[in-house]
């Protein structure tokens, strides 16, 4: 029975999803200052809204309308470094975020700045975490408890950014269908998990699927609570796009099941 309720809440909450116009969202710079303007973007034919490089980073603020929400979730959107899914890794997220009670901000980081691109994405991550934590009151946002969400290179940023926090600081960290986790099917040491709890989600038909496996043993063998679901098909980048395969359909459902029991 609670599992059909949650399934019920979790399909309402995508239903009522209403992304405001990109010209209607509020923005800060990662210095706290309002930014009127936010970046160039595109939708291709896929549907998929992309802005190809960001060179001023900023937070979308998704503050939601009840108050004293249960925290703050950075959501950090994918698209391999070189461009981020904005909307159904990113947007999407956040008013589902608000329906299940929390405030929500999307990271909008660097990208398609060639080599350093990681290294500075990194840097917009650590500012964001530290602006929410020391500020986010000033936003309206409820920073008393922080987590984090990344979508495949988002799912990287976020372990990066997760293993230089010390143990206890995140309220969770959350990763789907991460990237670039493993070095020969282990878990690489400048992501290795610290603290939990963690949810993992991920494809088994996906080219990154290791990169969740061996992420998953590590917090194993450092004791790490976690969650790892791994349906056999549904391919990479799915995130909230409405036509996703069904069987990937549930990791929203999975997602607000591993936060009620915070």
């Amino acid at each position: 029975m609670k599992l059909s309720f949650c399934l019920l809440l979790s399909l309402v909450g995508v239903l009522l999803i209403r992304v405001a116009p990109a010209d209607e969202i509020r923005r800060i710079a990662l210095d706290g200052s309002a930014r009127t303007q936010g970046p160039g973007e595109e939708t291709g034919k896929d549907g998929i809204v992309r802005i190809r490089k960001l060179a001023e980073p900023v937070l979308e603020l998704y503050p939601a309308a009840a108050q004293g929400g249960k925290g703050t979730v950075i959501i950090a959107p994918g698209g391999g470094y070189s461009i981020l899914a904005v909307a159904h890794e990113g947007r999407e997220v956040a008013r589902w975020f608000n329906s299940a009670g929390w405030d929500a901000v999307v990271l909008l980081y660097h990208v398609g700045a060639g080599e350093p691109t990681r290294e500075l994405a990194l840097a917009d991550a650590r500012a964001a975490l530290r602006l929410v934590r020391t500020k986010g009151a000033d936003f309206g946002l409820e920073a008393t408890r922080v987590g984090l969400i990344g979508f495949s290179a988002g799912g990287h940023l976020c372990a990066r950014l997760a293993h230089e926090t010390a143990p206890g600081e995140l309220a969770f960290v959350a990763l789907i269908y991460p990237a670039y986790l493993d070095d020969q099917g282990k878990c690489r040491e400048d992501v290795w998990p610290r603290s939990g709890p963690v949810f993992l989600y991920v494809a088994g038909d996906d080219k990154h699927a290791p990169a969740s496996f061996a992420y998953a043993k590590a917090c194993q063998e450092g004791g790490i609570r976690h969650e790892f679901s791994h349906p056999a098909q549904g391919g990479h980048g799915f995130g909230l796009k409405p036509d996703r395969p069904a069987s990937v359909q549930d990791w929203p459902e999975k997602l607000g099941l591993f936060l009620g029991g915070l």
